[in-house]
């Protein structure tokens, strides 16, 4: 899955770092400084920008920004607050999050000179702060992850066209990307329990399933806000917790389907709840997330196959360009209805996820069967299940 939040080595430390403020503390005025090695060349040179935006709840504010000077260089100030969770935002091609309880200092590649571009950023190392230490250790595990997984998946392809049948067994047997991921589950929980008492730990926990990881991560938060009451950071962050729990109890199976808006290509305004008399799949996707696109062959087949006994497909994209996604519609040609969601984080929020694509199965009566972080295997034989139930019944 392509996370929007989320995303593999043995790092060694032999301590974990003293804070030498209390957390509760203002901090002075931080200032976040870099250096862009390739700036963006014409027509794109209007991105030769810096944006701040503070990280709030689920979602980021924009806070400040400026230009990127002649020689790369670039500088932000910001003003006296508590320390809080940023990301930069630098030229469009390289996202860091920071901790602003002391300056920070950023290199960056920039603009990417290949011939073709991929969405593969670099990994970016901030100088900093101990607390923006253990964001570069966090940072570096989802970087190497996503490395293993683009080195997998390419086996993965290679094998499918290789005539070499004990290859294409062992990898389907392996699992290799449930491997990885418990690889990375397992490695992010060292370095959370290692930096629990501080709470710069709210950015790794904000990377993890909270559904499948509640326990810990409410743990954590409460010895968090028990440590340091007057940070506004983990008690902002528990707070997301709890409405996320609220939020899932309305989406048990058995549970209506949410409303919710969306905006057909034309720009006209519907709502999910037209579609309730229709056993319905609804797939959250986006235009730049390879294994959303990867999964529309088998999205087709599916409703091919169930598409005349009463089976629908709709699909919302969370893109933030209408062009990227009316163009990415025209080049996969799906054949069941197409909307944007015109607030993104209102979706999220709605149907609870952090990665896409994530599917819900919905029956004809507009209640929730099921739902998928991702296409897998084990996901189409459930959603085949389901619609062989029905059209026997």
């Amino acid at each position: 899955m392509k996370t929007l939040l989320f995303s593999f080595f043995i790092f060694g430390f032999s301590a974990v770092p003293v804070m030498s403020q209390a957390q509760s503390e203002k901090s002075p005025s931080f200032i976040a400084t870099g250096k862009v090695q390739f700036l963006n060349p014409p027509p794109y040179d209007h991105l030769n920008k810096v944006w701040i935006y503070k990280l709030n709840g689920s979602k980021s504010d924009f806070t400040d920004s400026t230009s990127i000077n002649a020689d790369g260089t670039w500088n932000l100030m910001m003003p006296k607050g508590d320390p809080d969770l940023y990301v930069i935002d630098i030229a469009k091609w390289d996202r860091v999050t920071v901790y602003s309880d002391g300056n920070v200092n950023i290199d960056s590649r920039g603009y990417d000179t290949a011939k073709i571009k991929i969405k593969n950023p670099p990994y970016v190392f901030i100088e900093g702060s101990p607390s923006n230490n253990f964001i570069n250790l966090v940072s570096h595990l989802e970087y190497m992850n996503y490395q293993q997984m683009i080195a997998e998946g390419r086996e993965m392809y290679y094998a499918g066209k290789s005539q070499d049948t004990a290859w294409k067994a062992y990898l389907k047997e392996k699992d290799p990307y449930e491997r990885l991921n418990q690889d990375y589950l397992a490695r992010l929980k060292v370095l959370i329990r290692a930096y629990r008492d501080q709470p710069v730990v709210v950015y790794a926990l904000g990377l993890m399933n909270w559904e499948k990881n509640q326990d810990l991560i409410m743990s954590v938060l409460n010895n968090l806000n028990q440590k340091y009451p007057d940070d506004n950071m983990p008690r902002e962050f528990k707070n997301v917790m709890m409405q996320r729990i609220s939020q899932a109890k309305k989406l048990k199976p058995g549970s209506p389907v949410p409303e919710l808006d969306i905006v057909n290509s034309a720009g006209k305004k519907s709502q999910l709840s037209q579609f309730n008399k229709r056993t319905l799949l609804i797939d959250f996707w986006a235009s730049w997330c390879g294994p959303c696109r990867a999964s529309i062959p088998r999205l087709k087949e599916i409703y091919n196959a169930y598409h005349k006994d009463g089976f629908d497909i709709v699909s919302i994209s969370i893109d933030d360009s209408k062009d990227a996604w009316k163009k990415a519609m025209a080049d996969e040609k799906m054949p069941w209805h197409q909307f944007l969601s015109p607030d993104k984080m209102v979706t999220m929020q709605t149907f609870l996820f952090g990665a896409i694509p994530t599917l819900y199965l919905i029956n004809d009566e507009g209640k929730i069967v099921t739902s998928f972080s991702g296409l897998t295997d084990d996901a189409i034989i459930k959603i085949k299940a389901e619609l062989n139930k029905k059209k026997k019944g």
